[in-house]
């Protein structure tokens, strides 16, 4: 019976919760589930004015009950506000509804912006009602520069990349108007949107994609990347006869570079110096940063850290947390970041690094170590910045900084209606896996809590090509706040912690991978932090993967498990990289490195041998499975077989879809309806 319900119809749970029902040490379930708005910010270039984009409604959090509409109407589109740095005051531009939504603004001179349109009424059925607008702060000289259109498919829109501060009524923009995929540059008036050709992008092949251009002070074009099979390209432009050479190639985990920015005819590069070696060796593991001459091919270091990628490519494959940040106003390099177990920043413009440092202070003084502090936009002369400060315990807000006059004033916060006295900090963890590789992580304990014989849940991200960090994460709140101790390592194949942490994980679902896991529980049960008999594993995607191979592999050392959008077989989840083999575009060879080639019979054993569908006999703790009904990355028929599977050996599982939901659940409604699940289950079978 369980089964034919299963294949015709969907379980609803619509959980609501109210405030009285909780206690006072609990936040509602709601408040995790709701959005809080978005805040964009550009400064002007004399400081005087910060034009800021954001819904246009009031900050607070009510959920949408309409699973298919997912969010409110007034969370849609953009309201543009002209907020005063001398008196704080605010005028609004632009109302942020119907054919008033701005989807994103940019200041060309201390007078005029340009932003575009993005229509939330029926006007939005229509292309042309999505353009690029110039429109002086006082609202005149009002005049569409730029309509938008399609090329070959692609929507065409124009990208600033440089203001040319010596021509005053001209900018430089990118536009993907002549080939749908590839962007040429174009000098365009702000006043009247007429433009003129001066570079063209790259001619790359029809199966190619590009990852990143790099562009001048000017604006023009510098560098580029791309990907087409397991190849990676860099591309030099050749101002000279405006053409592009490709300049260096590696395939997939063999070292190669990734270009930040430039500057003096040389290069700012993250990634190996392959002058040295092509192959991997001790030295050249992790992504470094050098100043790179591509007439003489010559690398001089300027920064590496021993532990991490600065920035660039990953064991020459994906690319770590990080980059460069361009000054819009100047297109001067500022700083270039990176992702230890905390952001890092390297901050080259010397007015920006004293104003950043102060205020660094400040706030490590007020709040702890653990605060992260992020500038935002800044003026001209770097005298007068927005700062964002964050931490896993603060979901973040924006200060302003006057460092002439040393003004510091808060300007908002996001999730204002979150009690920040009732989240838990995260801690960076480290470990040693049973082979000796140091794997990171982080452990978040609940607030009052003694730290130790606690419930945990141990919870993987997904990818795996991707990692954890310490940034605000409400599911790992919702879960701490409900007084589990939540554990989150970044097992091998993560980014970020170089080559050999990465390429050590191929072929090594539900193995090594897994080991990492497992070496990194007993570890927190050594310490006496979690109880070993109230452990549960609650993962997403490939997260849910390691779920349901944590249930069958190790069955004795988890009391539960979610399965969230996780794969459940490598060979469906083969089959479905087959079909989408156009949309993984670069990266399905890639996959082939590290998921096996099922054409290969050696392989084809590994992807058997490592299906949780294929050992569901050996599962001994209940699974609560959650899925979306339209997920194209992990089918639904994961879910579904795994259901069938369970149900034929009489296993102990739940089962939760949603309609409208795909790999990850996005609206409000739906966010709330999976707290409750989670809630309930995780009580059922940790609380005892």
């Amino acid at each position: 019976m369980i089964n034919k319900l299963l294949k015709t119809c969907f379980s609803l749970i619509f959980v609501f919760f109210t405030q009285s029902s909780y206690s006072d040490d609990l936040i509602p379930a709601e408040f995790f589930a709701c959005y809080g708005n978005n805040h964009s910010m550009q400064m002007s270039p004399d400081g005087k004015y910060i034009a800021i984009v954001t819904q246009p409604r009031d900050d607070k959090c009510d959920i949408e009950p309409d699973l298919q509409k997912r969010i409110e109407d007034d969370y849609r589109g953009g309201k543009l506000i002209l907020y005063s740095t001398d008196n704080g005051s605010t005028t609004v531009l632009t109302s942020g509804r119907g054919n008033s939504s701005v989807g994103s603004v940019r200041w060309v001179s201390n007078e005029r912006i340009i932003f575009t349109t993005e229509p939330t009424n029926s006007s939005g059925k229509s292309l042309s009602a999505y353009a690029l607008w110039g429109m002086n702060i006082d609202g005149k000289k009002k005049k569409t520069l730029y309509e938008f259109k399609t090329s070959q498919g692609v929507l065409s829109s124009p990208k600033l990349t440089s203001l040319l501060p010596e021509e005053d009524n001209f900018v430089m923009v990118k536009i993907n108007e002549r080939r749908g995929t590839v962007d040429d540059y174009y000098k365009m008036n702000i006043f009247t949107g007429a433009k003129k050709k001066v570079a063209s992008g790259p001619d790359i092949e029809k199966e190619e994609w590009l990852a990143n251009v790099i562009e001048k002070a000017d604006g023009t074009p510098l560098a580029a990347v791309s990907n087409i099979g397991n190849t990676w390209r860099i591309w030099r432009y050749l101002p000279s006869e405006d053409a592009w050479e490709i300049h260096f190639t590696n395939v997939c985990q063999t070292p190669t570079f990734f270009p930040l920015s430039g500057y003096e005819g040389k290069w700012l590069v993250a990634g190996q110096d392959v002058s040295k070696s092509k192959t991997w060796n001790s030295d050249n593991d992790k992504s470094k940063l050098f100043v790179y001459d591509p007439e003489t091919r010559n690398f001089d270091l300027l920064f590496e850290d021993p532990t991490y990628d600065v920035a660039g490519p990953v064991g020459g494959c994906r690319t770590a947390d990080g980059g460069a940040a361009i000054d819009e106003k100047t297109n001067e390099l500022i700083y270039v970041s990176y992702y230890a177990e905390k952001p890092e920043r390297l901050i080259f413009n010397e007015e920006l690094k004293q104003s950043y440092e102060m205020i660094l202070g400040h706030f490590i003084a007020d709040r702890g170590e653990d605060v992260v502090v992020r500038p935002v936009t800044w003026s001209k002369d770097r005298n007068k910045v927005v700062y964002s400060v964050s931490s896993s315990s603060n979901p973040g807000e924006y200060w302003y900084f006057d460092k002439e006059n040393v003004i510091l004033s808060f300007l908002w916060e996001r999730s204002p209606w979150i009690d920040r006295t009732k989240l838990a900090k995260k801690v960076p963890i480290n470990y040693t896996a049973r082979d000796g590789l140091e794997i990171y992580g982080y452990l978040t304990i609940p607030v009052n809590s003694s730290g130790k014989n606690l419930p945990m849940v141990v919870h993987p991200h997904g990818g795996p090509n991707a990692r954890d960090t310490m940034g605000y994460d409400p599911d790992v709140q919702f879960m701490a706040n409900r007084g589990y101790a939540v554990f989150q390592p970044n097992f091998r194949g993560s980014t970020g912690y170089g080559a050999y942490h990465y390429i050590s994980a191929n072929k090594q679902f539900g193995k090594t991978m897994q080991d990492d896991i497992t070496d990194g529980v007993n570890y927190l049960i050594e310490q006496g932090v979690a109880d070993p008999d109230r452990v549960a594993i609650f993962g997403g995607s490939y997260g849910g993967y390691a779920t349901m191979a944590g249930l069958t592999f190790t069955p004795d050392l988890y009391a539960a498990g979610i399965n969230y959008v996780g794969v459940v077989d490598l060979e469906l989840l083969q089959e479905d990289s087959n079909r989408n083999s156009r949309r993984f575009g670069g990266f399905y060879d890639e996959l082939r490195l590290e998921w096996g080639d099922p054409d290969d019979p050696e392989d084809m054993e590994y992807i058997i041998e490592t299906s949780p569908l294929r050992q569901a006999h050996k599962i001994k703790s209940p699974v609560l499975i959650m899925h979306g009904a339209q997920d194209n990355n992990v089918r639904l028929v994961h879910a579904r077989k795994l259901a069938d599977r369970l149900d034929s050996l009489g296993k102990d599982y739940e089962w939760y879809v949603e309609p409208y939901e795909g790999h990850g659940f996005g609206g409000e409604q739906a966010r709330l309806n999976m707290y409750g699940k989670v809630e309930e289950f995780l009580g059922k079978h940790l609380k005892n």
